[in-house]
């Protein structure tokens, strides 16, 4: 049922957002606003399903509206903008889910095309993107194509407000995984249409294989050269942009209730790993909007933004929830509750601070303020335990690690010293936690590339630098801030400083981080090929590359 905007309870908030131009053409042309709808009424309408989530709570009225406020605050000043699904869906659709993207619960091997085709549909057109691992067919390239045909046919049909994304992966160990890597190489030639990015999983043995030269055993007992499988890989990405790469094996390391599912694919942008079923919700802070007169960061504000967009993200998923209409998504998601606060404005902040993303200086800023937020989002997801209660696989030990001791917490932040929080912090909340039994959310942060919701609020897209040096000076004017020389730019800033920027904020993520290089189009096969390996030597759990000019329809040129 779509319900009309004028029926919301606007009374909750009174929005004063106002666009930019640019935003207003992105919110209308991706059919954010519902027909007749301003912007200021699409806040409104967001922050008053959002708030109105607490009522389920028992939540006082008083503190509903404090939150609505506070909330919708933050999105008017441009502190915060959420995922696009929610912006689309909330308030507006009460029958769809708030969600981003997810691995539909389907068994590729034995479901009918048309239940298959019936579940892509329900799931792309509700606004969401999916993800799937091809492992366990026999053919997975004639089910790819069939997977693309459903998405194309769903893209078609009028009735996606939002395009959506999908990705396939496939084992480096599939007899198959040769016709995979090249699947798309004579794509444009051919004017083929895919939806689908296609990635390979790989795993550590392949790297050792590939190290020393040595063959690799397929699952049919056929022994291939590692090196000629990732050539292959290199020449076909050089080639088209696709395949990505993978790495499940290191995502799985952090799956913090394996026994729950294990991680079998990826968000679209390969920024979460999900289980069968499992979805993602998210948020992102706009780190630049936090900076003072004085260029240093508002610590307070960014932490009561982080606290609030925590309860917020939540309230999301109890919507989701509620409109799942797979069991299975319903079930792992109660069980887990998983919420991914993201950033974008990061390149801004750098711009405005005149600090270049290239630089360590860069590296060692963006890493305390990932982690400031990762930590306090925990905090805020253990407060609201307090009253919500935890996700429900907290008392399923063993298949909760928040109770091992070390804890995951421990293991993976325990020693890692930044500006702002301290190995003491990070063990001190880990034992509270195992303690208590007190956690809401399994786990609460994950870097999204922010598309269209960062062009909603003028910010910077992601992890990533500023696109070119006509946009760099375009933000100075829009940011107000002095030229200076720092012309670090996605052009311009070397394959090596794109991948140091991502590992080191790897180090303080939970999830993944959403990460495409653009490479110029001189670039070989062979370049390509060392940026895959030093992904995997950095500790990344993914990659993907663009070269200008591999795609006859270029969405942006770079300069």
């Amino acid at each position: 049922m779509v319900t009309n905007h004028k029926d919301i309870k606007r009374n909750i908030y009174t929005s004063h957002f106002s666009p930019s131009k640019r935003a207003l053409d992105v919110l209308q042309k991706g059919k954010i606003l519902n027909e007749h709808e301003t912007a200021t009424d699409m806040i409104m309408r967001v922050v008053s399903a959002l708030a109105e989530v607490e009522n389920n709570f028992g939540t006082p009225v008083k503190e509903i509206y404090r939150l609505a406020h506070e909330f919708g605050f933050l999105l008017d000043n441009k502190y915060c903008v959420m995922s696009t699904p929610i912006l689309t869906n909330a308030g507006r659709y009460l029958e769809k889910p708030l969600s981003a993207c997810t691995v539909p619960p389907l068994d590729l091997v034995n479901d009918n095309i048309s239940k298959i085709r019936r579940t892509i549909f329900e799931i792309h057109q509700g606004g969401m993107g999916t993800g799937f691992s091809l492992d366990k067919l026999t053919d997975p390239i004639a089910m790819l194509k069939i997977l693309n045909k459903i998405a194309i046919e769903s893209a078609s049909s009028g009735k996606e407000d939002r395009p959506v994304g999908n990705m396939a992966t496939l084992s480096v160990y599939h007899p198959k995984i040769l016709e995979f890597i090249n699947l798309k190489v004579l794509a444009d030639k051919l004017k083929e249409n895919w939806k689908f990015n296609i990635s390979v999983n790989c795993d550590a043995n392949f790297f050792s294989r590939l190290k020393v030269n040595d063959t690799i055993t397929l699952q049919d007992s056929r022994k291939v050269k590692a090196k000629k499988i990732f050539e292959d890989i290199a020449h076909a990405a050089n080639s088209c942009a696709d395949p990505g790469l993978i790495f499940i094996e290191r995502m799985e390391q952090d799956n913090l209730t394996p026994d729950l599912g294990h991680y079998i694919s990826t968000a679209p942008c390969a920024e979460v790993g999900l289980a069968k079923g499992e979805s993602c919700q998210f948020g992102y802070l706009n780190l630049a909007r936090f900076l003072k007169k004085s260029k240093k960061v508002d610590v307070q504000q960014l932490r009561d933004a982080t606290h609030i967009l925590t309860r917020i993200l939540d309230n999301a998923l109890e919507i989701s929830i509620h409109n799942y209409t797979e069991e299975d998504s319903k079930l792992i998601m109660s069980q887990k509750r998983k919420i991914g606060i993201g950033i974008c404005g990061l390149a801004d902040l750098f711009l405005t601070k005149g600090i270049s993303y290239d630089s360590e200086e860069a590296r060692e800023v963006a890493l305390d303020l990932v982690t400031f937020i990762n930590f306090e989002s925990k905090i805020a997801s253990h407060e609201l335990a307090k009253v919500r209660g935890s996700f429900g696989a907290m008392n399923l030990y063993p298949k909760n690690r928040h109770l091992e001791q070390p804890s995951f917490l421990e293991k993976k932040y325990g020693n890692l010293k930044t500006k702002y929080i301290s190995p003491k912090k990070w063990n001190w909340l880990a034992a509270k936690i195992r303690k208590t039994k007190m956690l809401r959310n399994v786990s609460t942060i994950a870097l999204p590339p922010t598309g269209r919701s960062a062009l909603i609020i003028d910010a910077s897209t992601g992890v990533e630098p500023i696109f070119s040096p006509e946009d760099y000076y375009a933000r100075h004017l829009l940011l107000k801030c002095s030229p200076h020389e720092c012309m670090s730019t996605a052009r311009n800033t070397s394959p090596r400083d794109h991948l140091l920027m991502v590992a080191g904020l790897q180090k303080g993520v939970d999830e993944s981080i959403s990460k495409t290089i653009n490479l110029p189009p001189e670039i070989t096969s062979d370049q390509v090929g060392q940026i895959y390996l030093d992904a995997w030597e950095f500790g990344l759990k993914g990659i993907s590359i663009y070269r200008e000019g591999s795609k006859c329809a270029q969405p942006k040129k770079l300069s």
